[in-house]
């Protein structure tokens, strides 16, 4: 395998993280929640996905939107059933990171005993290889770049063309002056659960789909996705993302490659010295 064809699978996995990564720093940004669970989000999207489709038999298309609503609504049943319960018996945001941690490892610990931690694969069938050269480049990849294109594209003009996303760069900037001037935080928490929960929802069903998900998956992608978010900073969320999400996918390929027993420890590298180096991310 040559280097061209490992910065391949690089851009392919970036695709993934840019997903997962973007809504987690959504939700941090906003409401400054460390959101542990949202690798459970992920996951069960996932295995929702491979219950419908793989067992089940429903049509790939019916499945995957089924799959993205289940994420969608654990994400927001998590924060009106345990996140703001916390915060208005007086917890602080420590407790909700506590609170998301012990859901995150309830959900996976229900996984790890329906599955017995055996990968779940959605799909029956090979992927398609395109082959540029020397290098070979699966169809799926390409149509996880094409999604994750278009979904950062609709998520801009969200932030700024609709009435929700300027309200939602409100609480990005201040968002107890963003309370004070009308903004109903309320509302604006509900949509941005919804919405980076059906984000985590999306890579959940790709993944399943493509690699295949185990109970342990949602915590391996969220460590790296929140790793490009620091990587990206949060002052201009998708862009930051976006560069963070292409910088891991390709380190983590080059790293699985030529070092694989190093991929853990090199993102774990690269975080300290970016919090050491430049803390506000290279978009901060």
């Amino acid at each position: 395998m040559n280097t061209l064809q490992v910065l391949a699978i690089g851009l392919g996995l970036a695709g993934y993280y840019a997903l997962v990564a973007v809504g987690f720093a959504l939700i941090f940004a906003t409401l400054r929640i460390f959101h542990i669970a949202h690798g459970t989000v992920f996951i069960t999207g996932g295995y929702a996905f491979f219950l419908l489709h793989r067992v089940q038999g429903f049509g790939l298309i019916l499945s995957g939107l089924l799959a993205i609503a289940a994420a969608a609504l654990l994400g927001l049943a998590i924060d009106k059933a345990v996140y703001l319960p916390v915060l208005r018996r007086g917890g602080g945001l420590f407790s909700v990171f506590i609170a998301s941690l012990g859901v995150s490892l309830i959900v996976e610990a229900g996984f790890l005993a329906y599955t017995k931690g055996v990968v779940s694969v959605a799909r029956t069938d090979m992927l398609d290889i395109l082959n540029a050269g020397p290098v070979a480049v699966r169809t799926l990849d390409l149509a996880v770049l094409a999604i994750v294109a278009v979904l950062y594209g609709l998520l801009y003009l969200w932030l700024h063309r609709t009435k929700v996303g300027l309200e939602v760069r409100g609480l990005t900037d201040n968002g107890s002056l963003a309370a004070v001037v009308g903004v109903n935080v309320d509302r604006t928490r509900t949509h941005i659960f919804l919405l980076a929960s059906a984000l985590a929802g999306i890579a959940g069903v790709l993944t399943a789909y493509d690699m295949g998900i185990n109970p342990d998956s949602g915590s391996r992608t969220l460590f790296v996705a929140v790793v490009a978010v620091i990587l990206g900073g949060l002052r201009n969320l998708l862009l930051g993302t976006l560069i963070g999400s292409v910088a891991l996918g390709i380190l983590t390929a080059y790293a699985g490659f030529f070092f694989p027993e190093w991929v853990t420890f090199g993102v774990f590298v690269t975080m300290i010295l970016l919090i050491l180096v430049r803390p506000q991310g290279l978009f901060g």
